[in-house]
């Protein structure tokens, strides 16, 4: 691909989010930046990928957060965040690399970056709960709880960093709502909208 591109994919749990983001990625031929992350975060900051994957997206827990005021101690969700920013920027800005990301507050961390185009994926809350109920094996209340337990976290992260709050419309170049068109016809019309963007 000539010209860089890097898609950002922000969504709500249980939209398909992550998979319309693969389809994408396997469609322009550029890397889904996911575990790869973690491994620079490792690398970067002396923290084990797998702490870093727990970390990852969580929100910093208030009871720290004075303590981080004056630069004395980070927490360790801020520190993980931080790595990610890192590498987010190196990829999208110093390397000029086209790739996809989902979540991470891409959008945001690569906001001065013209070949950027940022998405948000979400739902209709029943199409999301039997997709949840059938990928964790939940049950209807189970897979309802999960779904606003991670979009808490999403949320409460997002807003933390950025200065667009999560899920409206006037932080992304699009919001698509899945669930009207399915996952299959939602790819291509946002392939047709990434084209015309590249064009």
């Amino acid at each position: 691909m000539g010209k860089q591109l890097i898609i950002s994919v922000g969504r709500e749990f249980g939209s398909g989010g992550h998979e319309i983001a693969e389809r994408l990625a396997k469609h322009y031929d550029i890397p889904l930046y996911d575990k790869e992350i973690f491994d620079h975060v490792q690398e970067k900051g002396s923290i084990n990928a797998d702490v870093a994957k727990y970390f990852d997206e969580k929100p910093v827990n208030p009871i720290f957060y004075p303590v981080s005021m004056d630069g004395s101690y980070l927490p360790l969700e801020q520190t993980v965040a931080n790595h990610i920013f890192d590498f987010i920027r190196t990829k999208g800005d110093k390397e000029k690399e086209s790739f996809v990301i989902v979540g991470r507050c891409a959008e945001y961390v690569l906001r001065d970056n013209p070949n950027v185009i940022s998405l948000f994926i979400l739902g209709d809350k029943d199409v999301k709960q039997r997709r949840v109920m059938k990928k964790y094996q939940l049950d209807e209340k189970g897979a309802l709880n999960r779904m606003r337990k991670e979009d808490k976290m999403r949320k409460t992260y997002h807003n933390f960093y950025a200065d667009g709050k999560w899920g409206d419309s006037r932080s992304y170049d699009l919001c698509v709502n899945s669930s009207t068109l399915g996952i299959d016809k939602t790819v291509e019309s946002l392939i047709a909208y990434i084209d015309q963007f590249l064009a």
